[in-house]
C-alpha cells in the first residue's frame, strides 16, 4: 500500500480564519529568494517555509513515507504536486497560531500546483 496522498489538506479552514497573508516567493536557483525571505521573515515576523528545506527534512526523518519520497527522488522523479502540498499545509498548519504570515519559498513550481494548493 502507498503511504503517498495519506494526508489531505483539512487545514484551508484553518489557515483562512487565521487571516494570515501567505506571500509566494518565485524566483530562479540563486536568485537571493532564500535570503529574502529570511530577512522578511525576521523584520515581520513571518515563517519562511522552503518546499524544498521540507521534502528534505521528509526524507532525512527516515520515516516509511519520508523513504518513498526519497525512492521517487532517487529515481528522478518528482515529487506528486498532492505531496508537496500536503508537506506545505502540515508545516502551515504547525504555524498558524505562532506567525504573523507565511513566506513560500520555491512553491508553486507550477500553474497546476497553484491550482491544487487554492483548491484544497
Amino acid at each position: 500500500d502507498s503511504l503517498l496522498q495519506e494526508t489531505k489538506m483539512p487545514v484551508k479552514d484553518d489557515i483562512a480564519a487565521a487571516g494570515l497573508p501567505i506571500i509566494w516567493i518565485l524566483g530562479g536557483p540563486g536568485s537571493g529568494k532564500g535570503t529574502q525571505c529570511e530577512e522578511v521573515a525576521r523584520k515581520f515576523q513571518y515563517s519562511h517555509l522552503s518546499t524544498g528545506e521540507l521534502l528534505r527534512a521528509c526524507v532525512m526523518s527516515g520515516t516509511p513515507k519520508g523513504t518513498q519520497l526519497f525512492g521517487i527522488m532517487e529515481q528522478g522523479h518528482h515529487v506528486p504536486d498532492d505531496e508537496v502540498i500536503n508537506l506545505l499545509a502540515d508545516a502551515m498548519k504547525e504555524k498558524v497560531g505562532s506567525t504573523k504570515g507565511f513566506l513560500i519559498d520555491g512553491f508553486p513550481a507550477s500553474v497546476e500546483q497553484a491550482q491544487i494548493f487554492e483548491d484544497q
